[in-house]
């Protein structure tokens, strides 16, 4: 995942991670207690919140261009930084249970009502206006691309760009127990069955790997390795 959560201590320093994997975009420090918060770093990734209302703020999320602060119990939000992320203005947060990023866009779950809101680059994963939310149990993220899982109904949908993961039409996500991301593929993998299906560009491909005894899937920027802890193997 690429979103930050602020925890509830009274100050917290929080960087935004940058999508080449390099330094740091944007820095903020929540004061959480008091309403308050600073940000510096690049202005146009977020590092200006001097416009931004603090008060009342529950959670702060991130991509590495813009921020996104939840009145959860409000149910509002505002957002800052640039355009893959950094205007809200025409979502509804009332309801909200969960936000999710990827790197130019960001997903508000209202979990409890099988709703989403989707915003930020329309082709990065900021539309999902086709995606039927209800009853999806867990959203992943790559870097331009989401998967809402429906794991007791063995479905997903996919959307944002299609190579780097936003097209999953030909996968079966029937036993699918987690699904695992870097930054352009997706592993979903079938645990009890010892199976997985891959898809999207670096990564996408694991049609030669043997899942079965796979105990724990990790990821670098562009590539997976599935470890087999108690055979002390694995498969990159």
């Amino acid at each position: 995942m690429f979103a930050n959560v602020v925890s509830a201590f009274v100050d917290v320093w929080m960087m935004a991670p940058c999508a080449d994997g390099g330094a740091y975009s944007s820095y903020w420090s929540f004061k959480k207690h008091w309403g308050q918060a600073s940000c510096w770093g690049d202005s146009g990734a977020g590092g200006d919140c001097s416009r931004v209302d603090f008060s009342g703020v529950t959670e702060i999320y991130s991509n590495p261009v813009a921020f996104v602060a939840l009145k959860k119990d409000l149910g509002q939000a505002s957002c800052w930084g640039d355009a893959g992320g950094g205007d809200c203005s025409g979502v509804d947060f009332s309801g909200v249970t969960e936000i999710y990023s990827a790197a130019y866009a960001f997903v508000a779950v209202k979990k409890n009502r099988g709703q989403a809101s989707c915003w930020g680059g329309p082709l990065f994963g900021g539309d999902c206006s086709k995606v039927d939310f209800s009853n999806v149990t867990e959203i992943y993220s790559s870097r331009e691309a989401f998967v809402a899982l429906k794991k007791n109904q063995g479905q997903a949908s996919c959307w944002g760009t299609s190579d780097i993961g936003g097209d999953c039409s030909g996968v079966d996500f029937s036993g699918v127990t987690e699904i695992y991301s870097n930054y352009e593929a997706f592993v979903a993998w079938k645990k009890d069955r010892g199976q997985a299906i891959c898809w999207g560009n670096r990564g996408g491909d694991c049609s030669r790997v043997d899942f079965s005894g796979v105990t724990e899937i990790y990821s670098s920027c562009f590539a997976f390795v599935a470890l087999k802890k108690d055979l002390g193997q694995a498969s990159c």
